[in-house]
């Protein structure tokens, strides 16, 4: 397992908060066990769209385990429902900060 961006770590213990080392351990044992989710983009998308904490993460994780394309499909697009009027609004391939500064 590679080591993780440091945005990600600064995102999860944002987000995390106290629960910071149970989410990295679900992390850690998710990207050892399914070496095709080590991709910064995957991971912060999982983080982005777990907005519910732990549960919410875990859910999340356990989606990009089944097909890490749903996630990206997820968090990075708008008007899903519509393949022919979707619209990408993030690009998670870039930091969380220069998503958050809309340079998506």
């Amino acid at each position: 397992m590679k080591e993780l961006a440091k945005d990600i770590v600064e995102e999860m213990k944002i987000r995390f908060d106290s629960d910071f080392d149970t989410a990295n351990k679900f992390l850690t044992e998710y990207l050892t066990k399914y070496d095709y989710l080590n991709s910064d983009r995957i991971i912060r998308c999982v983080i982005f769209l777990a907005n519910n904490g732990i549960e919410s993460f875990k859910s999340f994780l356990e989606s990009a385990k089944n097909d890490p394309r749903d996630v990206i499909w997820w968090a990075e697009y708008e008007n899903r429902e519509s393949f022919d009027n979707n619209k990408r609004v993030r690009d998670f391939n870039k930091t969380f900060s220069e998503n958050k500064t809309g340079t998506a």
